[in-house]
């Protein structure tokens, strides 16, 4: 039976222009399974412009598999994802947010647990 560890993982970033900004977790470690069961988010200021939105889905080297979307995010709220979803190696966690505005703030927090697993597994 696998052991598992749990994990608290808190990011954040400045957007220094306006327009896409990204906030990426680290890439999960080669021997490593990733069970996020919360992820969290909040930006400092609301986005503007017409394509207004925040996305929030799993990055491997550029593919992305989509987890989340908001429509017209509100500055200074917590959105919240609750689905248990996994990563494993090389995958990280990405929050982009379309036109953002300069100086925006973006911050992320997500709980769950980790696993190695045995060579060949994923």
């Amino acid at each position: 039976m696998a052991i598992k560890r749990a994990i608290r993982w808190a990011n954040w970033a400045t957007n220094t222009g306006a327009g896409l900004a990204y906030l990426y977790s680290e890439r999960v470690r080669e021997g490593e399974l990733v069970c996020v069961q919360r992820l969290a988010w909040e930006i400092d200021k609301a986005t503007s412009g017409g394509n207004t939105r925040v996305r929030i889905y799993i990055d491997r080297d550029g593919a992305r598999w989509v987890i989340a979307e908001e429509d017209w995010p509100i500055a200074d709220t917590i959105y919240t994802v609750v689905a248990p979803f996994w990563l494993v190696p090389g995958e990280r966690i990405c929050i982009e947010i379309d036109q953002a505005r300069a100086s925006t703030q973006a911050q992320m927090w997500a709980t769950g647990y980790f696993t190695d697993f045995p060579e060949g597994f994923v």
